[in-house]
């Protein structure tokens, strides 16, 4: 009776483990999706005040969790427009933010509406177009940088 008790608490222990371990292995970077478009200045309107022939917008998507830690680590390259979209399921809230390469950031603190709606017209259309996606979410928080 008593090796029984045993066995099965023994059985009973490794299964809680089993469950633990499976929970502690989904985090939000599983959910991390990344796109990258490369575009030219014209597409975006900015082509009498940038000197490149590319521009870039890398897209940070996680539909799963908060985007915030993954803005915080990531910076862009030259030319490089960021965007962090995340969906937090905690609270119900989506969270918008963009990082800009140094060239690009005096481009857009002018804050030409023209040129801000190409940005948010890139990913309404080309990135998220089937997704609820708020391009006045989106425009805010481009204004923001």
């Amino acid at each position: 009776m008593r090796l029984s008790l045993i066995l099965l608490f023994v059985l009973s222990l490794s299964t809680i483990q089993a469950q633990e371990t499976t929970d502690q292995s989904t985090n939000s970077a599983d959910y991390l999706q990344v796109t990258r478009y490369r575009l030219h200045p014209e597409e975006l309107s900015i082509e009498n005040e940038i000197d490149s022939e590319k521009v870039y917008i890398k897209i940070y998507y996680n539909n799963q969790a908060s985007i915030a830690e993954d803005f915080a680590y990531f910076k862009p390259k030259k030319n490089e427009i960021l965007f962090f979209y995340g969906k937090n399921k905690d609270n119900n809230s989506s969270e918008m933010y963009f990082k800009l390469d140094d060239s690009l950031k005096p481009i857009y603190q002018k804050k030409d509406f023209e040129q801000l709606m190409q940005v948010i017209k890139v990913l309404e259309y080309n990135v998220f177009s089937e997704d609820q996606f708020s391009s006045a979410e989106a425009y805010a928080a481009l204004e923001r940088v």
